[in-house]
């Protein structure tokens, strides 16, 4: 299960030693109904200040700002910008009650959840209990059936996941009756030869993020530019629309090379525009943080960006935002009416605010 699940991060890394197979296309959504979004320095929130080191996502729900920290003894940070008080949850590891390896944050109502891919276990954070001192989150594991989840978010009594499955891209999971269903087939892309197993390889990294209603799922590829958009009814998974931002640069080796110890058969060159770097939605709108960075150029910032793309939930391309710093995060707030960004600028890490 670990072996497998460490797979997609390895999957990137292991590109940066491929060679380029195509020219390099950015999307032409950089430039179509763009415009800049501003903040003001006092409105910012340092996380240095704070304690916090190496905070890489984050969610805003009312006073709370929930913090990804996943070098630290405590994997979650709740920090209340009223009262200034910080507490920590979820300490490292890989036991009952711990977690190890989490990417990414999910806000759905006041629920808090992110997946710990080492282990397949979903972590959900109840943001009106999660302050006080007896305080424990939930924890609901997803390897039932031998599956290898990779991402996850609830929708009511059912969870669905991405991961390194090949009887569809998405599975719908009810933990009481311990049922899987599989729905939906893999994106179109560039190489439509590709088995099943490799395309899961391929969109194994994503964010992943829900309407209110639960009735919309939207999938964005963090390693390529590519946003799914699918309708959820009961336990089945429909795709409405797929938006692709660009060709992926990929490299495909189906045999071991000679002395190489370690191989992937689907790698990303160097020379790929890294997609998606996180989700945020509000009724409307689906707001999506965009590398467009590739790894030969940023290295270790390639999952940083500038851009944030918004489209409706059909997947129609609405504006797009401009920031002057490089974030990691976004969290959008609908009682502020603002979009709340994680940035890393000349080493130094804090939240800003960015109103729409």
């Amino acid at each position: 299960m670990k072996k497998l699940s460490y797979l997609f991060i390895a999957l990137f890394i292991s590109a940066c030693q491929a060679e380029p197979d195509f020219t390099e296309e950015v999307t032409p959504l950089l430039h179509t109904r763009a415009g800049s979004l501003q903040f003001a320095q006092t409105d910012n929130l340092n996380l240095d200040a704070l304690g916090i080191v190496h905070p890489t996502k984050i969610v805003r729900k009312d006073s709370l700002y929930v913090i990804l920290t996943p070098q630290s003894a405590y994997r979650f940070a709740i920090y209340n910008h009223l009262n200034g008080t910080l507490h920590h949850l979820v300490p490292a590891g890989s036991g009952e009650g711990e977690g190890h390896c989490y990417l990414n944050l999910h806000l759905n109502g006041n629920i808090v959840s992110a997946l710990d891919f080492s282990t397949g276990r979903l972590v959900e954070i109840d943001l009106n209990h999660c302050t006080e001192a007896d305080y424990r989150p939930v924890f609901t594991s997803l390897t039932t059936h031998g599956k290898t989840p990779l991402g996850a978010v609830r929708a009511g009594n059912r969870i669905i996941s991405t991961g390194i499955y090949t009887s569809g891209r998405y599975c719908s999971t009810n933990p009481a009756e311990n049922e899987d269903i599989y729905s939906v087939a893999y994106p179109e892309c560039a190489l439509p030869s590709l088995s099943d197993s490799l395309k899961s390889i391929f969109y194994a990294s994503n964010c992943l993020a829900l309407n209110r209603p639960q009735t919309r799922l939207a999938c964005a590829n963090m390693q390529y530019g590519c946003l799914d958009l699918c309708d959820i009814r009961e336990d089945q998974l429909i795709r409405v629309n797929e938006v692709h931002l660009n060709r992926p640069g990929v490299s495909i080796r189906l045999q071991r090379p000679k002395g190489r110890k370690m191989w992937y058969p689907v790698a990303y060159t160097d020379h790929n525009l890294f997609g998606f770097c996180d989700l945020t939605t509000s009724d409307d709108y689906i707001f999506a943080l965009y590398s467009g960075r590739t790894y030969r150029q940023y290295r270790n910032d390639v999952d940083k960006g500038r851009v944030i793309l918004v489209f409706d939930w059909n997947g129609s391309h609405v504006r797009t935002y401009h920031l002057s710093n490089s974030c990691s995060s976004i969290s959008y707030d609908p009682v502020t009416d603002a979009i709340y960004a994680l940035s890393h600028e000349k080493g130094k890490c804090e939240i800003i605010t960015l109103n729409l």
